[in-house]
């Protein structure tokens, strides 16, 4: 009885998960101008009429530059601070952690308005810069878990043996440390990478015309227009997250980089 009770639980749990996904994928393929579901009949119009659309292309690249950007600046600032608390014997190590996660509790909203109002007090309007700074905040703490648990896994006793075979601290890093939390420092890039390319609320503080992103361009197309090219890029980004999720757990193993 309890057996089928769970049973049911879970089933009804991922239905309501990808029920939506479902929708969304089989509304992008409708011959109608609007969406709707299901569809009557089947076409691919929508994904080419999508792909051709300059304000849904511009803003990919725009969304990809930023991804690609935060990741970039996040990765060493993570690999630092990941050595520091697992490693280093700094006082306050708990406390340094604890602030390097806190965007992961912290409404993206409130960091995305924090940043508006203190680049503007400081006078630095560049839209760009801060946004990307915006995006490294909200990266980081991906990068940091992940990487600190390849870390804390990894035999402390090897690096030992490789200084005492003559490595220096740089070649110690580079042919025993580096190689071994590189699982989990793959898994932080790509988790940040997805947060940083999907993120609505600080880029709606922070974004101009110049640096619009994919989803806020949704957004806006959305307000105005209902048609499936909005669910054909829609499933396109689902698509995207799911061969990266299969990637994660073909290659580095989701449990093991997130450290469970």
């Amino acid at each position: 009885m309890n057996r089928l009770f769970f049973g049911v639980v879970i089933a009804l749990l991922f239905t309501f998960i990808l029920a939506p996904t479902v929708v969304i994928a089989l509304s992008s393929f409708g011959t109608s101008e609007i969406l709707e579901f299901p569809p009557q009949s089947f076409t691919l119009r929508w994904y080419a009429y999508a792909l051709a659309r300059p304000e849904f292309t511009s803003a990919a690249w725009n969304s990809l530059w930023l991804a690609v950007s935060s990741t970039a600046i996040a990765t060493p600032l993570a690999i630092a601070a990941s050595l520091a608390i697992t490693r280093g014997r700094l006082p306050g190590r708990e406390v340094l952690q604890t602030i390097l996660l806190a965007p992961l509790v912290v409404p993206s909203v409130v960091i995305g308005l924090a940043i508006l109002l203190a680049s503007s007090r400081l006078g630095f309007s560049s839209g760009s810069t801060r946004l990307i700074a915006a995006h490294v905040l909200i990266v980081l703490p991906y990068l940091v878990r992940t990487t600190s648990a390849s870390l804390v896994r990894l035999d402390p006793l090897a690096e030992e043996a490789a200084r005492t075979l003559g490595a220096n601290s740089l070649r110690t890093f580079l042919h025993v440390t580096l190689p071994g939390l590189a699982p989990g420092l793959l898994a932080g890039m790509i988790f940040g990478f997805i947060i940083s390319f999907d993120n609505v609320s600080i880029s709606l503080f922070l974004a101009n015309a110049r640096t619009n992103t994919l989803p806020l361009s949704l957004m806006s197309y959305v307000e105005y227009n209902l048609d499936p090219s909005v669910a054909a890029v829609s499933t396109l980004l689902i698509l995207m997250a799911l061969v990266v999720a299969i990637a994660l757990e073909r290659f580095a193993g989701l449990r093991k980089t997130l450290g469970a």
